[in-house]
């Protein structure tokens, strides 16, 4: 990548329901604070995962932003859930592995 290239910024997403669509959305506040330090990119949380050391080559850094959705206890040996808890298994699946790799590559979150 050229050293005047606009850094691209990674901003993770989480999946909701928007009207009868299901949406990959993302805060405005999170995607204007990526913008401060270049080019936001939302990595949508999707069910098939992603090519994490692919994605890390492309970034800069990456925004794990807040959620509505709560991580799947069982990720950190945690006790189930209450009812009602919203989960999102997509958002788990792209950004629990690409907060590790991210920290073992030194990219900065």
């Amino acid at each position: 990548m050229s050293a005047t290239a606009v850094p691209l910024i990674g901003v993770s997403a989480c999946r909701q329901q928007v009207g009868k669509n299901s949406s990959h959305t993302v805060g405005d506040k999170y995607v204007e604070a990526a913008a401060f330090a270049g080019l936001p990119l939302i990595l949508p949380a999707r069910d098939g995962g992603s090519d994490t050391q692919a994605l890390l080559a492309c970034l800069h850094g990456i925004v794990f932003t807040g959620s509505p959705s709560n991580i799947e206890p069982h990720h950190y040996n945690g006790a189930p859930s209450a009812a009602g808890t919203r989960h999102d298994l997509a958002r788990d699946r792209l950004t629990l592995p690409l907060l590790q790799a991210a920290i073992a590559a030194g990219v900065p979150v």
